[in-house]
């Protein structure tokens, strides 16, 4: 009796020459796909199935948890299974060479050859972690500064530490008129969404050196501290009495679930649940004549 077909589910998103995906398979027949190539690099991540590529001549099982990368231009085929015995999910990244090659000439301070990748996956915690915080932040469409700087922290780490021609990486000493140039114009325009390249050229530094010298000087990223500003801000109208939906808005998020997701993790509860109500209502709470 021929095996029912699996059902797959596909979310997809797009950000500026880069493609995310998320797949969902059900158990069942499976239909393997042809050889063939594409112009932007491909990552992967499994999890709960191995996976599998013919590449390079050889065939390659990826382990669950292990990140699969296929170059730019190189003919690959994904595993000729016929069937999935078990439900299966996975993420994947189709990002254009331009990034690599950027990102890879600003760490350098100069022109350099794209990226190679000796090996067909990696298995590097650090560098899953920093592949689902930018799938994350591009599917909530968080600010150009959050996916900006998700970015730029994915393909660094991916290259100084993984790419066979990684570029020197020279070390950068705290640069503080830079950073306080950048601070002081997150402060005024916290609510506007600014792109990391923005923000460099107020710094009058690269991308790569402005994360580097921002996060040594300050102890955060560039999005965490405007994200910051906005909670900040984001707290004082709620006390004020005003509309979630309207606060959400003033202070530069994308929407009011967007707004409630980096409240929540922020200040540890809801902006429903943060409230204008004097102490004194708040059950439990004593009265001051008690204290």
């Amino acid at each position: 009796m021929p095996q029912e077909a699996a059902q797959v589910s596909i979310c997809a998103w797009e950000a500026k020459g880069i493609l995310l995906e998320h797949y969902a398979y059900t158990a069942g027949a499976v239909t393997p796909l042809p050889k063939h190539a594409h112009a932007a690099y491909q990552f992967g991540l499994s999890f709960d199935c191995q996976g599998e590529y013919c590449y390079r001549g050889s065939r390659h099982p990826i382990p669950v948890g292990s990140l699969s990368i296929v170059h730019s231009g190189e003919v690959h085929a994904p595993s000729d299974r016929t069937s999935l015995p078990q439900p299966a999910h996975f993420a994947m990244a189709h990002i254009e060479p331009m990034w690599l090659h950027t990102v890879a000439e600003e760490i350098a301070e100069k022109p350099t050859s794209e990226p190679f990748f000796e090996t067909a996956f990696l298995t590097d915690p650090t560098l899953n972690r920093l592949f689902l915080v930018l799938q994350r932040v591009i599917d909530r469409q968080a600010s150009k500064l959050e996916q900006d700087t998700a970015l730029w922290d994915f393909l660094t780490y991916l290259i100084t530490h993984h790419a066979l021609n990684r570029p020197e990486d020279h070390p950068t000493k705290p640069i503080h008129t830079a950073v306080a140039r950048a601070c002081d114009y997150l402060h005024a325009h916290f609510a506007d969404d600014i792109s990391l390249e923005e923000l460099a050229a107020i710094a009058n530094l690269s991308r790569f050196h402005f994360c580097r010298v921002f996060r040594k000087t300050i102890g955060l990223s560039p999005s965490t501290y405007q994200t910051q500003l906005r909670i900040a801000q984001a707290r004082k109208l709620l006390a004020q009495g005003l509309p979630i939906i309207t606060v959400a808005a003033t202070t530069g998020f994308y929407d009011q679930s967007h707004f409630g997701w980096h409240f929540k993790r922020q200040v540890g509860t809801t902006p429903g649940n943060y409230s204008a109500t004097r102490l004194s209502k708040i059950n439990g709470f004593p009265e001051s004549s008690a204290l």
